[in-house]
């Protein structure tokens, strides 16, 4: 259904009916890659077109800044006028934000007046977000509203299946259920959990013994590393590679620090519910496509460096409760 709706405001439309859509899904359901689509294929059909995304607490951000240096003005046109699709996510940070959600409904009456077209995502069903007013609620449900939720058993074993079919993980039936049925989150844990099996194997000559003993090790280690915080993982992280936290926050952008920041954002992403815009602004970086680049480039070198599999699996182990050497 989710798909469906987003699909409605695509470019290539005929006898557009649909103008505002809200995604609604639990942390990792797949609302990012639902948005992420929508403007891919804007931009391969309409290069030319205006296209807007941000996160509410960006838009709420940059009209701060707006109000502060007086230039409302530029922050309202920038926009109102002539934006083709304008996407929001994470709306539930706009609640106690007044001045922000009035700028908000504001532009998207534009841009729908103007004939273009509004995404909106958020975890929360907008008369649940605390501190939304009523006349965005209402503007909200006057477009097309969905729900998505955790993928149920049926659809972990298609997720399962076709990760087997793209990477050629050898697993056993009896392997592929116990996956399944052990894993009930988002499918970005599921994909986690292959990810870290598959460099396992690669590191090992006899991977397809070592997967059948270890996987139900692996799936209770990653049920207790789900309260791992996100300063634990950064700082356990900069340990293995030798680097300041504070310099990983920084803008130095030096080999060994990238591939650490890098190499942190991803693990933040497998090990916790974290958005990417939470990753983001914890490492002083405003947009969370930074993170997006980060988590892809480490899962295809994860897959080409040896090396760096295993320093992976070393941060990975460290992080486990109870051990001693773990950083307080």
């Amino acid at each position: 259904m989710a798909v469906a709706a987003v699909k409605k405001l695509g470019p290539g439309v005929k006898r557009r009916r649909i103008w505002l859509v809200s995604v609604v899904g639990a942390a990792g359901c797949g609302k990012s890659h639902l948005a992420r689509e929508l403007v891919r294929g804007w931009e391969a059909e309409h290069p030319d077109s205006k296209l807007l995304l941000m996160t509410a607490s960006q838009f709420a951000a940059q009209f701060a800044d707006a109000s502060a240096t007086g230039t409302i003005p530029q922050f309202q046109s920038r926009y109102r006028k002539d934006v083709h699709l304008l996407i929001c996510e994470d709306l539930q940070a706009l609640g106690p934000r007044k001045e922000s959600q009035a700028q908000l409904l504001a532009a998207i009456d534009e841009v729908v007046s103007q004939g273009g077209v509004v995404l909106l995502t958020s975890t929360r069903m907008p008369a649940a977000i605390k501190g939304l007013s009523r006349k965005l609620v209402n503007r909200i449900h006057g477009g097309l509203c969905v729900e998505m939720t955790l993928p149920g058993l049926e659809s972990r074993r298609k997720l399962v299946q076709e990760y087997l079919s793209v990477e050629s993980l050898p697993l056993t039936e009896l392997e592929i259920e116990t996956i399944c049925e052990n894993t009930s989150g988002s499918p970005r844990e599921l994909i986690g959990l292959l990810t870290q099996l598959q460099m396992e194997m690669n590191l090992c000559s006899e991977h397809r013994q070592r997967s059948a003993l270890n996987l139900g090790a692996k799936l209770a280690e990653r049920q207790q590393t789900q309260k791992l915080t996100l300063p634990e993982i950064a700082r356990t992280t900069a340990d293995h590679f030798g680097v300041k936290l504070a310099d990983m926050k920084g803008p130095h952008r030096g080999q060994t620090l990238s591939l650490a920041r890098q190499t942190a954002m991803y693990l933040a992403r497998e090990l916790s519910e974290l958005h990417y815009v939470q990753i983001g602004e914890f490492f002083n970086r405003g947009n969370h496509s930074t993170v997006i680049h980060a988590c892809q480039k480490i899962t295809n070198a994860l897959l080409q460096r040896p090396d760096l599999m295993r320093q992976v699996q070393a941060i990975r182990e460290e992080l486990q409760p109870g051990k001693t050497s773990r950083k307080k």
